[in-house]
């Protein structure tokens, strides 16, 4: 009966013996496993020894036998004194193939209703015109380098363990001054909470503020991240189209209901990329105090700004009562750093924590003690500096070449600040199809109408920042190519 059952067992498993590969006891291992769990070896059916295995197969016996040892560790063998080795008993004969009535298990409303990755992932390749991407090929690395091994060197025990939910200190001390000084913002270090990136404190404080049925305001069109983190808690979404000069707080009277939450991007409107004039913020911050509404600035690429120094953050002008700011270090350094902040209002910052060390305890901690060293030491400041001249010229490069070779299919928007240059069709066409087109010539677009909820768009969002000044000619002749 031994030799019949390990003659099963010639005719389906077969070694792979090339080098580089898994090893055998692991093959062996894992098509017994596959067998256990697929019902080809059904509950209670006796093996082969290890020895008649090991010869069947031309396998060494101790592979064999470390193979099945494992699995018997593992609950799918047992071994009967005196009978041999069996498939184990409490498994199921059929084992665990899907059967005809079997009922799939269901998602929850939010995750159901999430929107898909669609394009924003490749958004994120490092192909021409990529949203979001920053010149990583002049960040100062060895820098960096050389203050992460004088962080881990002089404080190694306190980074390596559990962290404060609010942040490393010496990072919301030194983060606050930079704050003050380039945005005025009102803040102290115990108003700010760092966290995993900027789309985590979106997250954090849709769940911190709304509950199911509450109204948010977000612009239209308006960052579709913001949207998906507010709509997720259940809020309903009243989209505003904005004007040329951005939000327009009269909207807000007519309203209803009054919203609990203004999203917006005053500083560099997201995807249009006007500034809201300081008229506009005030009178939006009278309206606010007065209806009791709750304003996330998120201040996304608040320091390349070209005309002129970055503006002073709503925040600011707020003296920090209603005005949740939030920021992110992903496009002023690298976005593998996973690192963002918002300055909270004293009363929600209790809230707010609770939330955050439920969501994930911390953001880990020397990355952030060399983010502090990097700031304390005047290193980032240096870095924007030279990186805005750099951006600057990027974007010249890339208007200058749009003018060349596409003044007949498409009209940029102009703005005086940002990572990408906004065009629009002149013929109004399908910019879905048209971002399809670029795509399949290797391009990264994303077409304008993604962030639209009511309104009527046609464009295209390129990104420059990363790409030098002869790339982005050359990318432009080839989206213009794709779009003929």
């Amino acid at each position: 009966m031994a030799r019949r059952a390990a003659g099963r067992f010639v005719g389906w498993f077969r070694p792979d013996r090339r080098a580089g590969g898994e090893s055998l006891q692991e093959q062996l291992y894992a098509a017994i496993r596959r067998a256990v769990l697929q019902g080809e070896l059904t509950a209670g059916e006796r093996l082969p020894s290890s020895r008649a295995l090991a010869a069947d197969l031309g396998l060494g016996r101790n592979t064999v036998v470390t193979a099945i040892e494992r699995l018997a560790a593992e609950g799918y063998l047992e071994s009967r004194r005196g009978s041999g080795l069996f498939v184990a008993v409490d498994l199921p004969a059929e084992g665990v193939r899907p059967a005809a009535g079997d009922k799939p298990p269901s998602l929850s409303r939010r995750a159901a209703e999430a929107p898909g990755l669609h394009a924003e992932g490749e958004s994120r390749a490092m192909r021409p015109f990529a949203l979001g991407a920053a010149a990583l090929d002049e960040f100062p690395l060895e820098l960096w380098r050389r203050l992460a091994v004088q962080v881990l060197r002089r404080q190694p025990g306190d980074l390596l363990g559990y962290g404060d939910a609010r942040g490393l200190p010496a990072l919301r001390r030194v983060l606050a001054g930079y704050l003050a000084d380039s945005r005025g913002v009102v803040c102290s270090p115990d108003t700010i909470v760092i966290v995993s990136g900027a789309q985590q404190a979106l997250d954090l404080i849709g769940r911190l503020l709304l509950d199911p049925g509450d109204a948010v305001v977000v612009e239209d069109p308006g960052y579709a991240g913001a949207r998906d983190a507010l709509a997720g808690t259940g809020a309903r979404l009243l989209p505003v189209a904005v004007d040329g000069q951005g939000f327009d707080p009269a909207v807000l009277a007519g309203l209803a209901p009054v919203p609990k939450l203004m999203m917006l991007t005053p500083s560099h409107q997201f995807p249009l990329g006007m500034t809201l004039p300081v008229a506009r913020r005030l009178a939006l911050l009278a309206e606010a105090r007065a209806r009791g509404i709750w304003i996330v600035e998120d201040d996304y690429d608040c320091e390349y700004r070209y005309g002129g120094p970055p503006l002073q953050a709503l925040q600011g002008l707020d003296g920090g009562e209603r005005v949740l700011y939030v920021g992110t270090f992903s496009k002023v350094l690298f976005p593998g750093l996973r690192l963002g902040y918002v300055v909270l209002p004293p009363q929600l910052v209790e809230g707010f924590l609770r939330l955050k060390t439920a969501a994930d305890g911390f953001s880990p901690g020397w990355p952030q003690a060399v983010l502090a060293e990097f700031i304390a030491q005047g290193h980032l400041v240096q870095h924007i500096r030279r990186m805005r001249t750099l951006y600057r010229k990027r974007r010249s490069a890339l208007l200058a070449a749009l003018a060349r070779h596409a003044g007949d299919l498409l009209v940029p928007r102009l703005s005086e600040a940002g990572l990408h240059v906004t065009v629009e069709f002149r013929d109004g066409r399908d910019d879905k199809s048209a971002a399809a087109a670029a795509q399949a010539a290797g391009l990264s677009v994303a077409p304008l109408s993604r962030y639209a909820v009511i309104r009527r768009l046609s464009g295209l969002l390129l990104g420059f920042a990363a790409f030098p000044e002869a790339e982005l000619e050359t990318a432009v002749q080839r989206l213009v190519k794709a779009l003929r």
